[in-house]
């Protein structure tokens, strides 16, 4: 015959009951992009390339093995150059962690090694000659459909450089993440794209910068990049999404709330993610 539990123990009980949902719902770390642009040298569009499809993506598979929370990295080729202050980059690598990214210039010699078997000097030396990097950024995710294993090499990024009026940083972000997801995710499921998402620049930010935010953007193939998506489509998502609500209202207050400084857009020719 069981006894009946004393005072103590029906107190860690109702503890142990209270305690494991909340561990269960903790919040998860924020997610951060790490963001390099990159000119290729002179004659060497076709090595680098090269490169990061086949040795590069290696050794960015091996620091994902090393390091948990490094779940996504991708290298993607510019379409169109144009001939804009700022876009003179001819590839993009971004590097997606959970929690705050690991500190620039890290020693990752052995991971080097094993991947490619040279050091991280020589292997540093090796690229000099290919590459030169014009500049590196940190944001973090605000808002989006992300997903994953829904990225795929040779799918079309189209990224949108958005200036965040004064003052409007709160509301901004919060109309990407309770309204602007939401319908996002519906044409998600509608096959119209593949992915969206928001990014807050964290580092460089101010106002001498150029922009605040990333609307990033993934299709299938050219040809969807470039069409665009549907805006009678868009009407009709955010009418089953925030029924009885105004999408005027909604297109009004992003127009208040940020304006958009430039559209890039590019290929993917390399990718490693984490399997989770």
């Amino acid at each position: 015959m069981f006894k009946p539990l004393s005072r103590l123990s029906l107190a860690l009980v109702l503890m142990a009951v209270c305690v494991a949902p909340a561990l269960a719902q903790q919040a998860q770390p924020d997610l951060y992009v790490q963001v390099s642009y990159i000119k290729a040298l002179p004659g060497q569009e076709a090595a680098y390339r090269s490169y990061l499809t086949t040795t590069g993506k290696k050794v960015f598979q091996e620091m994902q093995a090393a390091n948990p929370n490094f779940l996504l990295w991708t290298s993607a080729e510019m379409m169109y150059q144009g001939m804009e202050h700022g876009s003179d980059f001819d590839f993009v690598g971004a590097s997606v962690y959970a929690g705050t990214p690991p500190e620039p210039g890290a020693n990752n010699d052995a991971i080097i090694m094993k991947a490619t078997g040279m050091s991280q000097a020589d292997l540093a030396k090796k690229l000099s000659a290919m590459r030169t990097i014009l500049g590196t950024e940190v944001l973090r995710y605000r808002a989006g459909t992300i997903t994953p294993g829904t990225l795929r090499e040779g799918d079309i990024r189209v990224i949108g450089r958005v200036r965040v009026k004064p003052g409007m940083g709160d509301e901004y972000y919060a109309t990407a993440k309770d309204v602007a997801e939401p319908v996002m995710k519906a044409r998600v499921a509608a096959s119209e794209l593949k992915s969206w998402s928001i990014w807050q620049r964290v580092f460089p930010a101010g106002a001498a910068t150029s922009y605040d935010s990333l609307n990033v953007t993934y299709f299938k193939d050219l040809a969807s990049a470039i069409k665009g998506l549907d805006a009678a489509k868009g009407v009709e998502a955010f009418a089953k999404t925030h029924p009885g609500r105004s999408y005027g209202a909604y297109v009004n207050n992003l127009r208040d709330y940020s304006e958009l400084q430039q559209r890039f857009v590019m290929q993917v020719i390399s990718l490693a993610e984490r399997a989770r």
